[in-house]
């Protein structure tokens, strides 16, 4: 047995809360207890014979850190460990990984399908570059009970993908990914899905028959709310071939100090999961009783439109939530009298945060489609972080009047 197949054999032993904190085995001479930062932006070698060999694929090596660096590859592997893929490519974040990821399936002018709810800059990247650029842009609606129906009307074989998150940024809508892909294998469709919100830990979309998975790493796996990093995993065809096209030349490469830093955070992953996803129970159920909030939007609560759904394919409904009060007005003087509370338009760290997407995330969008999108004026999107629950609930509750 090779050292590869050995150390692929230990890493693949344990529960992926243990993989996400040994990662697969990569033998250190002075054995040390975490990885070793390689900052360097280039490689040399001892005689060219080896550059054949290793620019050949004969011998493992590296050439230059935008194609491929031993520390962003450490990265790649716990990531494919968590999410059940083949391989992965990082990026310098999740727009990078977004972008290349679609414009790969897109080449030739495939047709595109996505969600109206949907992060605010993957819509941004379609309107200003998809649509320009003369590629099929195919939208479909998810809060219609017969989206998958009409959707299975749209999707021809030969399609480019489509690319979806669930739960949706930031109407927190729930899409059934089972159902999706039976709809989609037989038509050879790719489906991709942003697993930002949920995290590998809370959801495997690769083991429900999607295909590809991205994730801005910025979030819940860097957790700390201090890098910026992307990263798409998949079968390993596909992610060789997104290496070795948009990967290298769209250079959007993640930084071997943000990796570094990446691995540090995803070893904590599942107890930051666990405990963003009890704040955010407790803080939904509080705001569901409260008189001054009219609607909350979060799949652990039996109200949720895909409350089933969500119990089905994730192991819990994570730490994102929207609520709605009645105006643009209330919604601002909330944000502004909160102390605890930043107001922020990322998630995934220890502080919470929260966002008035009609001031902010979508103030680029007109107020008809805003509204069309689900963000309405008194429209509140927040990212539960790691504080005592019960201060939250005081403060917001202080906040609300």
């Amino acid at each position: 047995m090779s050292e590869a197949e050995k150390n692929s054999r230990k890493s693949s032993k344990g529960s992926p809360v243990t993989q996400a904190i040994h990662g697969v085995h990569h033998p250190d001479p002075w054995r040390a207890l975490n990885p070793p930062l390689y900052q360097t932006s280039t490689y040399t070698f001892p005689d060219m014979e080896t550059v054949d060999r290793v620019l050949e694929g004969e011998e493992e090596g590296y050439v230059y850190s935008r194609g491929g660096n031993p520390t962003v590859s450490r990265f790649e592997e716990v990531v494919t460990l968590l999410e059940k893929g083949e391989a992965s490519r990082a990026f310098a974040s999740g727009m990078g990984a977004i972008s290349a990821t679609i414009v790969h399936l897109a080449r030739g002018n495939k047709a595109v399908h996505l969600p109206l709810t949907i992060y605010s800059g993957t819509r941004a990247f379609v309107r200003k570059f998809l649509e320009p650029w003369g590629v099929p842009v195919r939208w479909f609606d998810p809060r219609q009970t017969d989206w998958l129906e009409k959707l299975e009307g749209t999707v021809k074989r030969g399609d480019g993908c489509i690319f979806l998150e669930t739960p949706t940024n930031p109407t927190m809508d729930i899409l059934d990914l089972k159902r999706l892909s039976d709809l989609c294998r037989p038509k050879n469709v790719p489906i991709v899905v942003d697993n930002t919100f949920a995290t590998p830990v809370l959801q495997n979309p690769l083991s429900l028959g999607c295909d590809l998975v991205v994730h801005s790493a910025t979030k819940y796996l860097g957790g700390h709310g201090d890098l910026l990093g992307g990263v798409v995993t998949g079968d390993a065809d596909r992610i060789a071939a997104i290496r070795g096209e948009e990967g290298s030349f769209l250079g959007a490469t993640l930084s071997p100090f943000n990796a570094w830093l990446l691995l540090r955070g995803i070893k904590t992953l599942h107890l930051r999961m666990e405990k963003h996803t009890e704040n955010a129970r407790a803080v939904a159920s509080f705001l569901a009783g409260h008189p001054k909030v009219r609607r909350v939007y979060y799949p652990g609560l039996p109200s949720h439109s895909g409350y089933a759904v969500a119990r089905r394919q994730m192991v819990s409904p994570g730490g994102m939530l929207s609520f709605e009060v009645s105006d643009a007005r209330a919604a601002r003087d909330f944000c502004d009298r909160l102390s605890l509370v930043g107001i922020g338009v990322s998630l995934g760290d220890p502080e919470s945060l929260i966002e008035h997407p009609w001031s902010m995330s979508h103030r680029w969008l007109g107020e008809e489609e805003r509204r069309s999108v689900g963000v309405l004026p008194g429209f509140l999107r927040m990212s539960v972080g790691l504080e005592s629950w019960e201060d939250l609930v005081t403060d917001m509750d202080r906040s609300l009047g």
